[in-house]
């Protein structure tokens, strides 16, 4: 095998492995943010309710007064109709009797129902705040966990990317420059093996005469659609 596509084959055979690395540790990362975001979206929800539970009981507060205002002004229309002394006055006063009797049948109903809600608001309240609370518990000790994974990872990865150091400085320098580059733009995979005439960098074929090319492993080639590097890869490799 060429030298040159042997030593880029090891240079990113060890920065896949620090690839892996870094994404175990944004994996960490990301459950962590997902799992407070959680937490957060459950507070929003808490907040919510307190604001509904603040209205409800201004309604409250409202209706108790309004009720308390109309069976006052009922006493006084009933105690006036007591000293009527036409008909029609009479039935006016008892269809106002009425119909206040009624506005506060309507405002009674409404005070049940709002009781209700009330009871029903609070206990989302006790559960969500509980709730926060355990996962906050969870969090917290899963944050120690991953924080002390990520320091795990942290040493590993230093000592790789000694080795990598000295891995990059056996690789001619035109050809490293190339490598770093299609490694940011190829995600990690700058250099793809070529296995019947395809590259399992971008899964497209090669022209034949290329391929021939490459079998000769006099050159460093690249993928026509993809512009990886390229190496042979026989068969039995690729099952291995």
């Amino acid at each position: 095998m060429n030298e040159d596509i042997k030593n880029l084959m090891d240079l990113q055979a060890i920065d896949l492995q620090i690839q892996q690395l870094d994404e175990k540790v944004a994996t960490g990362v990301d459950e962590l943010n997902s799992r407070n975001n959680s937490i957060e979206e459950h507070k929003a929800s808490i907040e919510d309710y307190k604001e509904r539970l603040e209205s409800g009981e201004k309604r409250h507060r409202e209706l108790e007064g309004q009720i308390t205002d109309e069976e006052a002004r009922l006493k006084d229309r009933q105690t006036k109709l007591m000293s009527v002394q036409t008909n029609r006055e009479y039935q006016s006063l008892l269809k106002e009797i009425e119909d206040t009797k009624q506005a506060n049948k309507q405002r009674e109903d409404e005070l049940v129902l709002l009781m209700e809600q009330t009871e029903s608001i609070k206990n989302k309240i006790e559960e969500l705040t509980t709730l926060c609370q355990n996962e906050q518990d969870s969090l917290t000790e899963q944050a120690e966990k991953v924080k002390s994974a990520a320091q795990t990872i942290s040493n590993k990865r230093n000592k790789i990317e000694k080795t990598r150091d000295k891995q990059a400085k056996k690789v001619n320098g035109k050809f490293l420059k190339r490598y770093e580059m299609l490694r940011e733009r190829r995600n990690g995979l700058a250099v793809a093996g070529v296995t019947r005439g395809v590259c399992r960098g971008c899964n497209m074929n090669i022209p034949p005469q290329l391929f021939n090319n490459l079998l000769r492993e006099d050159e460093i080639l690249s993928c026509p659609t993809c512009n990886r590097m390229m190496y042979h890869l026989a068969e039995s490799d690729e099952e291995e």
